[in-house]
């Protein structure tokens, strides 16, 4: 027996149907771009697995970017979330950098999916293809919230520098692990996860005072 969200319990049942329909597209969208990746992986592999018509896909999306962007849009909110709750708990300084990149890190080892997923799609970014600017518009906001999470870690540096350091910190913490998860396995990954935190906050946090103008 199913539980519903809070969310979904206010629903009509109509609605709580195309919610739980619209669900699961995104989860075996971000499935199969996981295995099979985001060039790779067709309208028809999802809704094959999703069992559904591709009439029922275009009801929710207009193409398989409009669905990348939608998990893209999904997986950076969450990310975002973990992030916020993890600075909340430390005090203004270099001590909230520590725990953004904790967090980055738990999410990566805790959401695989996420990481290759999130590579692919800076791939994608970079091409001169229509949904590019819109997947850089996603990231551009998570890009801005996370520049404004960690600025009192800077002290009396400058909200440019801030996002300076946060675009080095998602670059980095995700690059490192890609690779990592790529070469070496998920499970040696996480059985290494005290070493990424700890290698990535000694490589991060010198540009904080970077940022100050020492």
């Amino acid at each position: 027996m199913n539980t519903l969200t809070q969310a979904e319990s206010s629903l009509s049942r109509v609605e709580r149907r195309k919610a739980r329909t619209n669900r699961r597209l995104l989860e075996v969208a971000r499935q199969l771009f996981s295995e099979k990746g985001i060039y790779w992986a067709k309208i028809e592999d999802i809704t094959e697995l999703a069992d559904q018509g591709k009439g029922t896909f275009y009801k929710y999306f207009d193409s398989k970017e409009a669905i990348i962007c939608a998990l893209l849009k999904e997986g950076l909110d969450k990310l975002t979330s973990k992030t916020e709750q993890a600075v909340q708990k430390v005090p203004a300084g270099p001590k909230i950098l520590s725990a953004a990149i904790e967090a980055r890190v738990d999410f990566f080892l805790n959401c695989p999916e996420y990481l290759l997923f999130f590579h692919q799609v800076r791939g994608l970014m970079q091409l001169k293809v229509g949904v590019a600017n819109d997947l850089r518009a996603i990231y551009n906001a998570h890009l801005d919230r996370l520049t404004q999470l960690i600025t009192p870690a800077m002290g009396d540096g400058q909200p440019g520098s801030a996002r300076d350091i946060a675009r080095a910190m998602a670059a980095y913490t995700s690059g490192v692990l890609t690779y990592d998860v790529l070469f070496e396995g998920q499970e040696s990954t996480e059985r290494r996860r005290r070493y990424f935190v700890d290698v990535l906050d000694r490589s991060l946090q010198p540009l904080l005072n970077a940022g100050n103008g020492s």
